[in-house]
């Protein structure tokens, strides 16, 4: 990758500075997992579900709500992930199909206060960076990207420090890595053995993929689930 264009991506890789409480960790992984199966679902690129993520981890981090209403922040993350990343693929979604999306809970002004009130701390500015910009006309390892997307192990790691992990997942000769991606790559080896212990096989369920363009089915996003917390 050009020095130039990896040190602009690190200048905009946001950390988490603020701490978020124990009892919120597991409504944001389940509100992180609610964002991926809509994403799936709608065939979004695995960026703008990064993004989405991003978006709702910062607003969590520095926001105190009430966990009865953090579907309304998920969704506005989409939205605004949608808009700023799919816009080339011709995926549009607006404030009624925010609506629809969270059947009716929300109104459309809910919605577009909640939108202003995001934009609003990210100063109007969506360019954040991925993990997946690293990634420089190389084949993204999509299954670990979203794993350690998914997973609030790796909150508050920056993005540059997941991707040299992932990037070196696989590799035999550690020796030139730093101690810190040393570290990442065996918090990662360490919760995919933890999740498939009970294996027959004792085989990560993580395999090495490359990422594929699929066909755009849909002109509008809609999914029929919606979060349960």
């Amino acid at each position: 990758m050009d020095l130039d264009r990896y040190n602009y991506l690190q200048k905009r890789d946001i950390k988490l500075a603020q701490i978020i409480p124990d009892q919120m960790l597991q409504v944001m992984e389940m509100l992180i997992h609610w964002i991926f199966q809509v994403g799936e679902q709608n065939n979004l690129e695995i960026k703008t579900i990064e993004l989405a993520a991003i978006l709702s981890k910062l607003y969590l981090s520095k926001q105190l709500i009430d966990s009865d209403t953090v579907d309304l922040i998920g969704i506005v993350s989409i939205m605004i992930a949608v808009k700023f990343n799919e816009c080339q693929n011709k995926i549009q979604m607006n404030i009624q199909d925010c609506v629809n999306q969270c059947q009716s809970k929300y109104s459309s002004k809910e919605i577009t206060d909640m939108e202003m009130s995001l934009l609003s701390l990210i100063e109007y500015d969506a360019n954040m960076t991925t993990i997946t910009d690293y990634y420089d006309g190389e084949a993204v390892q999509i299954d670990l990207v979203l794993f350690v997307t998914l997973d609030s192990e790796f909150l508050y790691f920056q993005k540059y420090e997941l991707y040299e992990a992932i990037r070196n997942f696989y590799s035999k000769d550690t020796s030139n890595l730093s101690e810190n991606t040393k570290n990442i790559i065996s918090r990662i080896s360490a919760k995919i053995n933890q999740l498939t212990a009970n294996d027959v096989s004792n085989t990560p369920k993580i395999k090495k993929k490359i990422i594929k363009k699929k066909g755009l089915r849909r002109s509008k996003i809609y999914s029929s689930q919606s979060i349960t917390l």
